[in-house]
């Protein structure tokens, strides 16, 4: 639906799908987000734990429970 309306410029209708992303992925974890959009992990344990060692700031702790997808 966001292709159909970002090729459409239908640009209210692109704006509120988005935000409805927004809101179903925010404060949830990245491994919900992965299985949300289905994307594979492309990194190792350990690369994952540097990024997330050298990202702190970012805030990986206190995520709401994930949902069944």
């Amino acid at each position: 639906m966001m292709v159909a309306a970002n090729y459409l410029d239908a640009k209210e209708l692109l704006e509120m799908l988005l935000q409805a992303v927004a809101d179903k992925i925010k404060n949830k974890s990245v491994e919900y987000v992965r299985r949300y959009f289905g994307v594979e992990n492309g990194y190792t344990a350990e690369e994952e734990a540097e990024l997330r060692k050298r990202y702190e700031w970012a805030a990986f702790e206190n995520v709401d429970p994930d949902d069944d997808i």
